[in-house]
C-alpha cells in the first residue's frame, strides 16, 4: 500500500471519526513514512484536523515500536532456537545498549528501516521499558510534528504551483537529475577511496 492508497481510504472516512482514527493509527504502524506523508498531505487539504492527525500518528508510531520490543523480549528463546542470533551477539548488544541506548532508540525513529532492528535489540537485551517507552514517545512525538509542518509548508506552497502539468514533468526530471547526480558522486568517490578506507567500510 502506498500512500496514495492510503489518502484515498482516509478521505471518504470524513464523517467516521473513529473508523478514521483507527485507519491512521494503524497506517503509521505498520507503513510508517508512506502514512505520513499521506496523513500530512491530508491536514494540508483541510481533509483531516491538525491535532487529530497527530494524535493518531504518535499512536500509531509508538505501538509499531513497542511491538517490535515486545517481539524482541519474547521471542529470544526462538531466534536462539532458529540460530539467527547468537549468545555471544546478545552480549555485544547489551554492551551497546548499556552505552549508547538513547541514541540507537532516538536516532532509529528517523531511519526507514533502522527501528525494526533497534526496537528489537532493545527488548532481546531487555532494556527498561519505562525508559525504552519514554524515548519512543518523545522521537515519535518529534518525528509526528516534522512531517506535520513539512506536509502542511508542501500543501500551501508548493503544491499550488504543481497544477500546471508542464512544470510537474520539469520538477520531476530535475529531482531525476538531482538522484542521478547524487549517485554518480557517490560511485566517483567509492573510486577514489584508498584501498584501507574500502575494506573498512565493508567491516
Amino acid at each position: 500500500m502506498t500512500e496514495t492508497v492510503f489518502v484515498e481510504l482516509c478521505a471518504p472516512l470524513a464523517g467516521h471519526l473513529w473508523l478514521q482514527a483507527l485507519l491512521v493509527t494503524a497506517g503509521t504502524c505498520f507503513l510508517e513514512d508512506a502514512a505520513r506523508c499521506g496523513v500530512s498531505l491530508l491536514v494540508a487539504t483541510g481533509h483531516l484536523g491538525w491535532g487529530f492527525a497527530f494524535a493518531c500518528m504518535t499512536a500509531g508510531g509508538m505501538s509499531g515500536d513497542i511491538g517490535l520490543y515486545l517481539i524482541g523480549r519474547y521471542a529470544t528463546s526462538l531466534l536462539f532456537r532458529l540460530r539467527w542470533v547468537s549468545p555471544s551477539r546478545l552480549e555485544w548488544m547489551e554492551d551497546y545498549f548499556r552505552h549508547h541506548a538513547i541514541k540507537t532508540v532516538v536516532v532509529s525513529r528517523f531511519l526507514p528501516g533502522a527501528r525494526t532492528v533497534s526496537n528489537a535489540a532493545a527488548g532481546a537485551v531487555r532494556y527498561p521499558f519505562p525508559r525504552f517507552l519514554l524515548l519512543v514517545f518523545l522521537s515519535t512525538v518529534v518525528q509526528s510534528l516534522l512531517f506535520l509542518q513539512l506536509g502542511v509548508f508542501i500543501g500551501e506552497t508548493i503544491l499550488p504551483y504543481l497544477r500546471d502539468p508542464r512544470l510537474r514533468i520539469a520538477v520531476f526530471f530535475l529531482v531525476l537529475l538531482m538522484l542521478l547526480a547524487a549517485h554518480r558522486a557517490f560511485v566517483r568517490r567509492r573510486r577514489l577511496a584508498p584501498p584501507d578506507a574500502e575494506v573498512a567500510a565493508g567491516k
